[in-house]
């Protein structure tokens, strides 16, 4: 499997994007309004994940408390 793309970078724009969207999608479904957007959500998350292998981990937890 070839992980050398931007898709596949954690740290890239493109993954984050998607990040910010699910987290939208997640509070839009859940009707939850919060007083951070979800590009801030986002910026926890990616500051407290330092490895491509935390960072799935620690959105899919967070994502999983909206749903």
């Amino acid at each position: 499997m070839d992980v050398s793309g931007q898709e596949s970078d954690w740290r890239s724009a493109n993954f984050r994007q998607k990040l910010v969207s699910q987290i939208d999608e997640a509070m839009r479904k859940a009707g939850v309004a919060h007083n951070k957007s979800s590009k801030e959500m986002e910026n926890h998350v990616f500051m407290k994940a330092k490895t491509r292998v935390r960072h799935p981990l620690f959105s899919s937890n967070f994502l999983r408390c909206w749903r």
